[in-house]
């Protein structure tokens, strides 16, 4: 298996607005710990949560290697 060289975790909050609309808010985390455990991942998030004051309400995480 190839080794990630690149790690990225996108952090969804859904909300709606004074209309009714929903509304998507996305923040991106890129060049972290390519060892990171999903464990990290999800204790990582929460910290974010916590220091902004916003649920997630989905976390992605992209991972890029060379395949060539």
């Amino acid at each position: 298996m190839n080794e990630v060289s690149q790690l990225t975790v996108v952090c969804t909050h859904i909300y709606h607005d004074e209309n009714g609309k929903a509304k998507e808010t996305k923040r991106r985390f890129t060049n972290l710990n390519t060892s990171a455990t999903e464990s990290d991942i999800k204790a990582f998030a929460d910290i974010i949560s916590n220091l902004i004051g916003e649920v997630f309400d989905k976390v992605e995480v992209v991972k890029t290697q060379v395949v060539a």
